[in-house]
């Protein structure tokens, strides 16, 4: 059998995505399909590793979930359980292939991990480029994202199911046409496929030897010279027209260090880190909305204190300060 089929169908990876499969859903309502995987699971396991290894498994269509702040796609729990194996086994294939450089996948360093090493950087440079994809999940092509999978991948019934995942169908209020464009959503496989749409530019960036970190899809770029500064931004725009996304207008920043720039909640310049003012805004506007709902203080009183770990956490070698008790802004500054 193929190495990555006999590894998607073995007990310890399914065990793994079954388990992961009861955590993120243990508060669906009671007539979740995923209840009736998890009573049925010693059974349905051999007839789930059975059909994968014949390479028939399909995946069903999407619901479509319409909420205030996002839309999302849910898949339904064995389709949901099969995806996050599939994530496993690939994450595991197509780590080496990715660059270090990329922080948003599991034991890379995670957002603290990238903020922390832009951190250690903004001394030594003098130029930044920031910038992210604009709708950049929906923008994603199925074609060039299959073809960077198909570079390291080339077992049939992987790379089928990869396909059934980009071309999902999700029935909203008519026919049920597949989707032609971008990738689900929180789907437990969506994190990788997003590292790995990417890897042109990270592989660009690496030849042109300025410093630089992507988180998903946003990234910054620091460089010593206004000339390195241009050949990293040309590089940038090269590759963003191959792959068939655009820059985000509003949230591009080219200048100097020294004016100052925002990147995953906080705020850079030459003499130090801060909350960035949109991150204490964000703040405000949720303990706001809880107050309206008649939240009870002390539940208030824990997602202020969730809020300054998460604003604190993984900062090595910086002081945090308050700015005082009726001050919801938080300052970090060198140590």
């Amino acid at each position: 059998m193929a190495p990555l089929l006999d590894h998607l169908a073995s007990d310890p990876v399914l065990t793994q995505a079954y388990r992961w499969l009861c955590k993120a859903r243990a508060h669906y309502h009671h007539n979740d399909d995923v209840w009736h995987v998890r009573h049925w699971w010693a059974r349905e396991k051999p007839l789930l590793q059975a059909r994968l290894r014949a390479g028939t498994y399909r995946l069903s269509e999407c619901r479509l979930v319409r909420g205030r702040a996002r839309t999302s796609e849910i898949w339904c729990a064995m389709d949901a359980l099969v995806l996050k194996a599939l994530a496993i086994v690939l994450t595991t294939h197509l780590k080496p292939h990715l660059s270090s450089r990329c922080f948003h996948l599991a034991g890379t360093g995670g957002l603290k991990g990238a903020v922390r090493a832009v951190a250690s950087q903004v001394h030594g440079q003098t130029f930044v480029f920031r910038t992210d994809v604009k709708s950049y999940y929906a923008s994603l092509d199925h074609h060039i994202l299959f073809g960077l999978v198909q570079e390291s991948v080339t077992e049939p019934t992987i790379l089928a199911l990869v396909w059934q995942y980009l071309r999902r169908v999700v029935p909203d209020e008519g026919p049920y046409p597949a989707i032609a464009r971008g990738i689900a959503l929180g789907c437990p496989l969506s994190p990788l496929m997003d590292a790995l749409y990417l890897k042109p530019l990270d592989d660009r960036m690496a030849r042109h030897g300025c410093f630089y970190v992507r988180y998903m899809d946003d990234w910054v770029v620091l460089a010593p010279t206004r000339w390195k500064l241009r050949a990293a931004i040309r590089g940038v725009n090269e590759v963003m027209a191959d792959l068939l996304v655009t820059q985000h207008p509003d949230k591009t920043i080219i200048g100097r260090i020294a004016r100052g720039f925002d990147f995953l909640g906080y705020r850079f310049t030459a003499t130090g880190l801060a909350v960035a003012k949109q991150t204490v805004e964000r703040c405000k506007e949720q303990v706001s909305r809880l107050y309206e709902q008649g939240a009870a203080a002390s539940r208030i009183g824990t997602y202020l204190q969730r809020w300054q770990r998460w604003v604190r956490a993984g900062l090595a070698g910086m002081q945090v300060e308050a700015c005082g008790t009726s001050c919801s802004k938080l300052c970090v500054c060198k140590t």
